[in-house]
């Protein structure tokens, strides 16, 4: 009886570090795309702010 509780608690401790280890490697890739798509945004306001100018000077 001792055996199945002694591979019940490897087991789940196998089963915890896999989580935790997917887990990180997910955060890390939403992190990654979270930041690439702040650059586009980022991207995107400074082109809009260059037409705003653009279109100000035209009109005057």
């Amino acid at each position: 009886m001792k055996r199945i509780y002694l591979y019940l608690f490897i087991f789940s401790l196998i089963i915890n570090i896999f989580l935790i280890v997917n887990d990180g490697r997910i955060l890390k890739a939403k992190d990654q795309h979270i930041e690439s798509l702040e650059k586009r945004l980022k991207r995107s306001q400074d082109s809009l702010k260059a037409l705003e100018k653009r279109i100000v000077t035209d009109k005057s």
